[in-house]
């Protein structure tokens, strides 16, 4: 029966990853939405009653890939620190998953699943130093969201280009970025409350 069991799973790894391969193929000529079933099950020479034995319909397929991908990356800056030039890195490394499921044209889309999972794990790792800055919840909100879109925004670009600068070089861009920003924010909040 375990060796029974063994080989079911075997099966199913095999098939998942032909019918990931075969997504990944489409995505390079077209957007998720654009990609049928039948058209799938083509590429990955599966018939459609097995794709649908694990998934409902390609967008279920592709956000299952983009949310473990989001997960390893999550999981990493949880292991790895919060250091942007690492995590440049990891994605470098990982350039043509993040180009094809993170920043296929969705990118600044936040209510993309994908991308507001992001935003909340970017919230929720940053969320501390609005309180330590005397920034208020409010408005600390909107920087938060202002700096996601922006460093969302670089990284897309820097992916796009085929990651044409070194991890270091857009991490200390980011940085400096983020410092203007953030330098600003204090200054801001007392200029809005003395105008209150």
């Amino acid at each position: 029966m375990e060796k029974a069991a063994r080989k079911e799973n075997q099966r199913t790894r095999l098939t998942k990853r032909l019918l990931r391969e075969s997504l990944l193929e489409l995505l390079a000529e077209k957007p998720v939405e654009r990609i049928t079933v039948k058209e799938l099950c083509e590429v990955a020479e599966l018939n459609r009653s097995t794709f649908y034995a694990y998934y409902q319909d390609v967008p279920d397929l592709y956000y299952e890939m983009g949310n473990e991908l989001v997960d390893a990356l999550v999981d990493y800056v949880r292991t790895g620190g919060v250091e942007t030039e690492p995590m440049l890195a990891y994605i470098r490394e990982r350039r043509e998953m993040f180009a094809l499921l993170i920043y296929n044209g969705h990118f600044m889309d936040v209510n993309s699943p994908l991308q507001r999972r992001i935003l909340e794990e970017t919230v929720r790792y940053t969320w501390p130093a609005g309180a330590e800055m005397a920034v208020a919840g409010a408005e600390w909100k909107y920087i938060l969201q202002y700096m996601f879109m922006g460093g969302s925004g670089l990284i897309h670009q820097w992916v796009r280009e085929g990651c044409d600068m070194e991890p270091a070089e857009l991490a200390a861009l980011l940085g400096g970025l983020t410092e203007t920003v953030l330098r600003a924010a204090p200054g801001l909040a007392r200029q809005a409350a003395k105008k209150a």
